[in-house]
């Protein structure tokens, strides 16, 4: 069963295949074009406008993902041409996994609870007793009776 959001997704691709010119729509096997009608959000429809760029419309990462896979695999001329998409793709990647492992790095996870339970520390040992006037006074009093 597809989930709404790949549903949303197939949707995109099968707008974005209707704008398109019929060589490049024609390169894909009929079989995925009709996936991507058939299992489309039926309440979602978006509108794409071929006189603005794709990364100004309201698109979703995923489909721009799928966007680049039929790219690479059905759109592509040359084996070079191949080649640099797939280096593209590999170096997102990369840059992908880098951030993942910095943001959840356990090393980092443990820095942060350090610095927040120092920061916590430092906040207890800023406040300050006063002792107010009266209490002084009184505090004095007691010490002349003591003695």
């Amino acid at each position: 069963m597809i989930d709404e959001k790949t549903r949303r997704i197939f949707s995109e691709i099968d707008a974005f295949l209707n704008i398109i010119d019929e060589k490049y729509k024609n390169r894909i096997p009929m079989q995925l074009r009709n996936l991507y009608k058939d299992e489309k959000s039926k309440s979602y429809m978006p509108k794409y406008d071929p006189s603005i760029q794709m990364e100004k419309q309201n698109i979703q990462r995923e489909t721009i993902a799928m966007i680049a896979l039929l790219h690479l695999n059905y759109w592509c001329d040359s084996e070079e041409e191949k080649n640099k998409i797939r280096k593209i793709l590999n170096e997102n990647e990369i840059k992908y996994q880098k951030k993942l492992q910095e943001q959840y790095n356990p090393d980092n996870l443990f820095k942060n609870e350090e610095k927040r339970q120092e920061d916590v520390v430092e906040k207890l040992a800023i406040v300050e007793y006063k002792e107010n006037f009266i209490k002084k006074i009184i505090n004095a009093i007691k010490k002349l009776f003591k003695h």
